[in-house]
């Protein structure tokens, strides 16, 4: 009985040089875009293992330490978009995702989220085991999901406990499982982790619950200045806030949604009139890539946050540029 698509790797087929940017390479096709880095660039040695089991993916890494940072714009690289539920048997990983963080041991089970920034670190050579299921799936059957990357859950304990032998027996034994009750066993695996992934500290009234949700909504509005409908209508209903649930999140930042997002497309404009490699767009073009509608609105709003006009900082810009 066959998996419909498998790949393995091994970095012991690469000459010690090449070792370490073969496993950016495989890394790109199992496991997105990561930013790799090593101490070991003289000799890096790497297994990888991918299973396609319907439209999820099993992987299986055992690698050198290693340093990952994956930014927005390589999330903007891939159209693929995936929860990955991972867990160690060997090694440890301290892994950050918007406001969150969790050190993953053997033992521990964590989730992050293809769609957004991310950064893990191992410091000792590690044995990975991970599931990559679909995102919108994933958001039909976890409520509240997006706020629980970045955490982990003890495999030792409780239904932590039924879901780590569960993940193992998934990665061990998915081949005898006839393709037609596959379905099955994938979705009874998201049904444990809606169960096991109730971290104490997420409730919705607390701090650290409020900071991981606006930093998530952030991110989001971040990604999408350069949308000119966005305003905190748009962002409360793309996350399914009330507008009232959006103006307490950003109440504590001393700042209504609606001013942070001003604030952040004039930064972003700033910085695109202060580079160079801009110089053939006009202010006008510049204003709008930013999500400003309007020329002159842009130009006062510019003006009274940073004390004089676009045109003017340009023109102070290019002055001083020793390219010039």
């Amino acid at each position: 009985m066959k998996i419909i698509e498998e790949e393995s790797w091994q970095s012991a087929c690469l000459p010690p040089t090449r070792q370490l940017p073969g496993f950016q390479e495989v890394l790109d096709r199992t496991h997105f875009h990561w930013d790799l880095k090593s101490d070991r660039d003289d000799q890096y040695i790497a297994e990888v293992r991918r299973r396609a089991v319907n439209d999820y993916m099993l992987t299986h890494i055992v690698a050198d330490p290693v340093t990952g940072f994956r930014s927005m714009d390589d999330v903007k690289k891939s159209n693929d978009a995936y929860f990955c539920l991972l867990f160690f048997t060997q090694g440890e990983c301290l892994l950050e995702q918007g406001a969150n963080e969790t050190v993953v041991s053997n033992g521990k089970i964590a989730i992050w989220d293809s769609t957004r920034p991310a950064k893990f670190q191992n410091t000792s050579r590690l044995n990975q085991f991970s599931i990559l299921i679909p995102r919108e799936k994933a958001k039909i059957m976890i409520p509240g999901i997006e706020d629980m990357c970045g955490l982990s859950v003890d495999g030792n304990k409780g239904l932590g406990s039924i879901l780590h032998s569960h993940l193992v027996q998934i990665h061990q034994a998915i081949e005898l499982v006839e393709p037609e009750d596959r379905p099955a066993v994938l979705r009874a695996t998201v049904e444990l982790v809606a169960a096991a992934f109730k971290p104490e500290s997420a409730n919705r009234s607390s701090t650290v619950f409020r900071q991981a949700v606006l930093n998530r909504v952030q991110e989001y509005i971040v990604a999408n200045l350069g949308e000119p409908d966005l305003s905190p209508a748009t962002v409360a209903a793309a996350f399914k806030f009330s507008p009232r649930y959006l103006h307490r999140l950003f109440e504590e930042s001393d700042e209504s949604a609606g001013s942070w997002i001003r604030k952040r497309r004039l930064h972003a404009a700033k910085a695109d009139l202060a580079d160079a490699a801009n110089n053939r767009l006009s202010v006008t073009q510049i204003a709008m890539r930013r999500g400003f509608a309007d020329a002159s609105h842009f130009s006062h709003a510019f003006r009274k946050e940073f004390g004089q006009s676009p045109r003017q900082f340009k023109q102070t810009c290019r002055s001083s540029d020793p390219r010039d």
